[in-house]
């Protein structure tokens, strides 16, 4: 009976043991068959990625190549583009010669509207990182340096002095001031003036008869600038001073014989307003020289070349002049001009010569822009200066004898003569006679302002190149 129980009993736990592992197989088998079923739904997720690719490998382990190849963004691009260009631009890039930096013109630049002279609509700008933007220094993001930007007045600009602007007869004159030189202090400018005395008009008149009587194959003109007071629009300024049309009037009505007077007062009272004298400065801009010039080459049957057929070049935004001291007031060194420059149309050479007439310098140009000041007109006050044009008429021969008035005249006469030779009487002293039969000189043209006129130092120069 034991026996039997006991063998009950076995058979009992053998049953229960065999259950247990059935049971167990049963659960295996369902978490694997859970775990290929979420590995099937993840190969299944990943092949619909691949699908775009056209390859089943995971999409992570081979770069997107289209990625790379898209353009970046525009912030993205603007950050690339200025850091690739700053490496490649030197650091004496921005100490480019003046002359280079700013050859626009100002009136064009003032025609820019500001959206459009920026380049970059405010919508697009606004959306550059800060770091990106304040990255950029202002003068490489301009490209024009921040004192030719920022220091060219809207007068200049414009080419009308602020006085003149506002038209005839309407200014105040209550910061119309009268010196003691005589310069009058109006509206951020310096302006100078002059008397005519009848005994010195006479004197330079029978100077110009004489050199008309030596010289009977020679045309003879005398061209006078007026002072720049001829330039005041308010008829409540221009009393303050002597009026520099009538000094041509009255310089005019003494010349006589076989001469050339080119009266400059219609051409200037119909160009008043316009740029035409420096504000710090005694001299006149190129502008005023050109209309003389106008002038001039009607007045001997030339035709002049118009205004807009030159290259304008900007030379200086910065050219304080010498009023200050000839005016004896230091506010002038306030008034800060611009140097307009109008490129000859014609090739030429220029040579200078010194005292001796030994060569000094040659140059390819008679404006030599690198002089950042008036004496880029043919190099300043020079003794003796040839300028050959090639394509002109080299039978025609003009001799121009100056003072630094003529300075910013003589680049025009490139337009018409094949040789153009300038003597300046204060430094040098030959005999022209032997010059003008040498040369075959077909013009002779004096060239002094009505306040250089005024005073009897000129006419003896002129005496003294005929030996009289």
């Amino acid at each position: 009976m034991k026996k039997l129980m006991f063998f009950g009993l076995c058979f009992l736990l053998l049953l229960a043991y065999g259950c247990g592992k059935v049971s167990e197989t049963e659960s295996q088998t369902e978490s694997l068959s859970e775990s290929s079923a979420v590995d099937a739904d993840i190969v299944s997720e990943g092949g619909k990625e691949n699908a775009s690719d056209g390859s089943s490998v995971a999409a992570e382990s081979i770069p997107d190549e289209s990625e790379e190849s898209k353009e970046p963004s525009s912030a993205e691009s603007g950050a690339e583009s200025f850091e690739s260009s700053s490496q490649a631009i030197p650091d004496n890039s921005i100490a480019a010669p003046p002359e280079e930096s700013s050859e626009i013109p100002p009136e064009e630049s003032s025609e820019i509207p500001p959206e459009e002279s920026s380049e970059i609509p405010p919508e697009e700008s606004s959306e550059m990182p800060p770091e990106e933007s304040s990255e950029i220094p202002p003068e490489e993001s301009s490209e024009i340096p921040p004192e030719e930007s920022s220091e060219i007045p809207p007068e200049e600009s414009s080419e009308i002095p602020p006085s003149e602007s506002e038209g005839d007869g309407v200014q105040g004159i209550g910061d119309a001031e009268k010196l003691d030189s005589g310069y009058i202090l109006y509206n951020g400018a310096a302006y100078h003036s002059t008397r005519c005395d009848d005994n010195v008009a006479k004197a330079y008149a029978d100077t110009y008869a004489r050199y008309a009587e030596i010289f009977p194959n020679v045309r003879i003109s005398v061209v006078n600038p007026p002072q720049s007071a001829i330039n005041i629009n308010n008829p409540a300024v221009r009393a303050m001073t002597n009026d520099q049309g009538e000094v041509l009037d009255q310089m005019e009505k003494h010349i006589y014989g076989r001469v050339n007077f080119v009266n400059l007062r219609s051409v200037f009272e119909r160009h008043r307003g316009e740029y035409l004298f420096f504000k710090s400065d005694y001299h006149w801009t190129q502008r005023g020289a050109y209309y003389a010039y106008n002038a001039f080459a009607k007045s001997i049957g030339l035709t002049p070349t118009p205004l807009a057929r030159f290259e304008e070049k900007i030379v200086t935004t910065s050219f304080v002049g010498a009023a200050h001291s000839t005016s004896g007031d230091d506010r002038v060194k306030t008034y800060i001009d611009t140097i307009y420059a109008y490129m000859p149309t014609k090739k030429h050479t220029m040579t200078v010569y010194n005292s001796n007439l030994d060569v000094d310098r040659v140059y390819d140009n008679c404006i030599y822009v690198k002089r950042e000041s008036y004496s880029c007109f043919i190099t300043g006050d020079q003794p003796y200066t040839v300028i050959n044009v090639p394509e002109n008429d080299q039978s025609k021969t003009v001799l121009v004898i100056k003072e630094s008035s003529g300075n910013a005249f003589v680049p025009f006469l490139t337009e018409h003569y094949g040789n153009i030779i300038v003597i300046d009487p204060r430094h040098i002293n030959i005999d022209i006679r032997n010059l003008v039969a040498e040369k075959g000189v077909d013009d002779i043209i004096f060239h002094a302002t009505a306040s250089t006129s005024n005073s009897y130092t000129y006419n003896n120069y002129y005496r003294r190149l005929i030996n009289e």
